[in-house]
């Protein structure tokens, strides 16, 4: 078995998995799969999190959460389709929301502190992850095509 040809294909491939490449340097094919997988994360997560509290926790109901949630689903689909800069910049602040609701209501309350200290860190990675999305959907129309998508066609 040849393990560096396993790991390039699943898990670091230049086209797919462009995750270390500098937003100026990469190609529109690249983009494009950095998309995907922000928006299949993004509508997948907030997804969850409408329906959930639809549901109601130890929480109660929360309409206004899952309005939001709801929404920005619909942002997700309409930024991995049209790649709308407007979109990005309404995702981009879904982690500063995510922020603001725990400061506002997680701290000080029965959470532990390890745990809101752990979604903290994860939503300041996901904040940090967004801009980079929202550089590359600003700059997405300008974006060359990649070599290998003209050979192909």
């Amino acid at each position: 078995m040849e393990w560096e040809k396993l790991f390039r294909k699943y898990i670091w491939n230049e086209q797919t998995t462009p995750y270390l490449t500098s937003v100026p340097d990469l190609s529109r094919r690249q983009a494009d799969s950095e998309i995907l997988f922000y928006s299949w994360f993004h509508a997948i997560l907030l997804g969850m999190i409408a329906i959930l509290s639809l549901r109601g926790g130890p929480d109660g109901r929360s309409l206004g959460v899952s309005y939001y949630g709801f929404a920005v689903v619909c942002a997700t689909v309409l930024f991995g389709i049209l790649k709308n800069y407007a979109a990005a910049l309404f995702l981009s602040a879904t982690p500063l929301v995510g922020l603001a609701y725990i400061f506002l209501y997680g701290l000080g309350s029965e959470w532990p502190a390890g745990d809101t200290l752990i979604v903290t860190i994860i939503l300041l990675l996901f904040l940090r992850y967004s801009l980079r999305i929202l550089n590359i959907a600003r700059i997405y129309p300008f974006l060359p095509q990649s070599e290998s998508d003209n050979t192909e066609s």
